[in-house]
């Protein structure tokens, strides 16, 4: 039985394939590096080029971002995306379609394999090739297969999940993962997909046939709530330390956030939500919700979420990925400490060098803006 990435690639583990991605993407996050390699563009009807990281631009160095892609979609005709929110998620709800591929920077490209498209997650010149000729050459990897059973305990989140199965799953870089987990919705079965590529695993895809063979069984009854700890720079981040959230009990928090692929969907707030019902957010705590995507934000407004929040005390941000902050409304000062859904914690991530940043889950971001603590 041929695996997931072997089907859609159309070689066997080990053999050299070359294929034409469905989409490349680019956006002013890390790939937008590859837009000064580029000298050509094959198909611009494949390039996207999205505005979903810096929501509002504040700084001169995003705007220059913002100017330098929006002048490359323009000059080779490419989509240009902005309004939409996080870019991934706005392609997943809208516009990939299953058994595609879709081409990008980073970590969450695997995200595509929760609605069976193949996301692969590529270098900057890898990506700056694949724009330029339509064709991705690669030595088709090996699939490590995971099966989930159980359900989670009352109390936990998908991210928590996520967060041990980043702590169980070894040996899997460069390699691709597919997941068996038919008692998933679909917005968990995302949460996983865009959280599991941070093992190292070149790509990532969820299977709705239970897999003849098993590498790796995982009960989610075992979950617990988990906290991912704050880094020293952006190239540790795969390295941070998960552990379970009991060991910083009672620990002090400045603010939290919640927001992003793993916090900021209709189904995160609608649950963030149902949990500060009848709580008064702690005095000095500054809460910040940040919706996924437009329609997110849309949806949250016609069901009366959004001003749920702003009487919680609550802020509300522009959709997109808030996951990195340096200024304006979310931005943390020196010594503060930051709870957020956003899987960026290394220092600097959150505003000033010098803040405290931990990751978790909805859940426990939304029981700490009454609490004050993790």
């Amino acid at each position: 039985m041929s695996s997931f990435i072997e089907t859609i690639l159309g070689g066997k583990a080990g053999s050299v394939v070359t294929v034409e991605p469905d989409y490349a993407v680019i956006n002013d996050g890390v790939s937008n590096a590859s837009v000064d390699d580029i000298s050509t563009v094959a198909y611009p009807d494949r390039v996207m080029v999205i505005y979903d990281h810096d929501v509002p631009t504040g700084r001169p160095e995003a705007a220059a971002i913002l100017r330098k892609n929006l002048a490359f979609a323009d000059k080779y005709q490419c989509k240009y995306v902005q309004a939409k929110g996080i870019g991934y998620q706005y392609m997943v709800n809208e516009v990939v379609k299953p058994g595609q591929i879709v081409a990008g920077a980073g970590t969450h490209a695997s995200i595509f394999g929760a609605i069976g498209a193949l996301g692969i997650n590529v270098s900057i010149p890898e990506l700056s090739r694949i724009v330029e000729t339509g064709r991705y050459s690669i030595v088709v990897p090996e699939t490590i297969y995971v099966e989930l059973e159980g359900t989670l305990p009352q109390g936990t989140g998908i991210m928590d999940a996520a967060f041990a199965l980043l702590r169980t799953i070894e040996g899997v870089r460069r390699k691709a993962i597919e997941i068996y987990a038919p008692q998933l919705d679909l917005h968990e079965k995302e949460v996983i997909m865009s959280m599991i590529c941070m093992t190292g695993a070149y790509a990532a895809s969820i299977t709705e046939t239970q897999p003849e063979k098993t590498d790796v069984r995982f009960d989610l009854a075992d979950v617990v709530p988990m906290v991912m700890f704050p880094v020293d720079e952006r190239k540790d981040q795969a390295r941070a330390v998960i552990e379970r959230k009991e060991v910083l009990s009672g620990t002090d928090l400045d603010a939290g956030q919640i927001g992003g692929y793993t916090g900021g969907t209709i189904e995160d707030l609608r649950k963030a939500a149902d949990i500060i019902e009848g709580h008064t957010l702690a005095l000095g705590f500054r809460l910040s919700i940040c919706p996924a995507t437009s329609r997110d934000y849309i949806l949250a407004m016609e069901e009366g979420l959004i001003t749920r929040f702003i009487d919680y005390g609550a802020q509300i941000n522009a959709a997109g990925d808030h996951s990195e902050v340096v200024q304006g409304a979310g931005a943390m000062g020196r010594g503060e400490k930051l709870l957020t859904t956003g899987l960026y914690t290394y220092d600097g991530a959150m505003g000033m060098k010098g803040a405290y940043v931990y990751s978790a889950s909805v859940e426990s971001v939304a029981r700490a803006s009454y609490t004050k603590k993790i």
